[in-house]
């Protein structure tokens, strides 16, 4: 079984170097002239772009080949007042990111705010539709392929979990099928446990993301090992793929900490290679961002039996 650990949005060992510079709405209306505005916006949103593909070198130069892109790379892109056309607009820069990525085998994914709901009111799902297709549009603009996913959660309860999720079936129908393809559903910390989740993506036929973490706070009735095999049914051909996070302190359980214990993730991972998967991917997600991922495969690849083969890849 292969094993790629990656990790979110920016590198900790590139300096000075963030894919998430911000140019807010009231930086943007202070300017005289909205082209002059615009002009900053469009720009503001390249510099994000220059950044990200010195993360991927850095990716591709340490053996990280899963990656977790920024969804702050072009700021104002849905605001109502300014809309940025992401997919025409950087035409050349996500051409040659994608073009990189897929030459260097780095899967790219993306992951919306919590406010991106589909189960919320008729507002937040019309916001939330326009912020997934502005995800979308990055990834098709790289030419990725549906293995590269957006992932949101399944939303809110609004006193009714029932009710909230029937809410969310009624409006899949209208999610476009090109951001569908890519959608995925992860369990949260507070509401929706893995079970329910689950459920919720075999429903949908979509793929769920397993959070550990977030399973250890808001525990199901069944153990994720119990729940593989259908998780794993739900992403098809496609490698599974799972976050992983370790609780801060006993006091701040739900937040991350700054590394990985890697106890949790190995116990999972065992039963992955137990069930025969090929291949599983494990996002990181703390606060060292890429120190965490390589001292993690660091740490998985003394275990024995398990072969580092790469800076963040291994073999068990």
């Amino acid at each position: 079984m292969e094993i790629r650990i990656g990790f979110v949005a920016n590198a900790l060992a590139v300096y000075a170097n963030t894919p998430s510079s911000s140019y807010t709405y009231k930086q943007f209306a202070r300017q005289d002239h909205r082209d002059a505005a615009m002009e900053r916006a469009v720009e503001v949103g390249r510099s994000n772009l220059r950044a990200t593909q010195r993360i991927l070198y850095y990716c591709a130069a340490h053996g990280i080949r899963l990656y977790r892109m920024s969804s702050a790379l072009v700021p104002l892109a849905t605001h109502p007042d300014v809309r940025i056309d992401v997919g025409e607009v950087y035409t050349k820069e996500l051409g040659e990111l994608g073009a990189f990525a897929r030459r260097e085998d780095i899967r790219v994914t993306m992951h919306p705010n919590q406010f991106t709901l589909l189960n919320g009111s008729d507002k937040v799902v019309a916001a939330a539709i326009e912020d997934l297709e502005y995800h979308n549009a990055i990834l098709d603009g790289m030419g990725m392929d549906a293995s590269c996913i957006i992932n949101i959660h399944v939303g809110g309860m609004y006193g009714d979990k029932g009710a909230a999720i029937q809410r969310l079936y009624g409006k899949l129908p209208e999610v476009p099928e090109r951001v569908m393809r890519r959608l995925t559903f992860e369990n949260d910390d507070k509401t929706y446990t893995a079970e329910e989740t689950l459920a919720v993506c075999e429903t949908a036929g979509r793929p769920m993301m397993l959070d550990l973490h977030h399973d250890w706070c808001n525990p199901s009735g069944a153990k994720p090992l119990e729940l593989l095999p259908r998780i794993a049914a739900t992403w098809g051909e496609l490698p599974l793929k799972l976050h992983i996070s370790s609780p801060k302190s006993e006091a701040d359980f739900r937040s991350h900490a700054d590394d990985v214990e890697p106890g949790l993730l190995l116990d999972f991972l065992r039963g992955c290679k137990e069930a025969g998967l090929g291949r599983v991917d494990v996002m990181v997600e703390a606060k060292r961002k890429d120190l965490a991922c390589l001292k993690l495969a660091e740490e998985l690849g003394r275990v024995r039996g398990v072969k580092r083969i790469d800076g963040a890849v291994l073999r068990w």
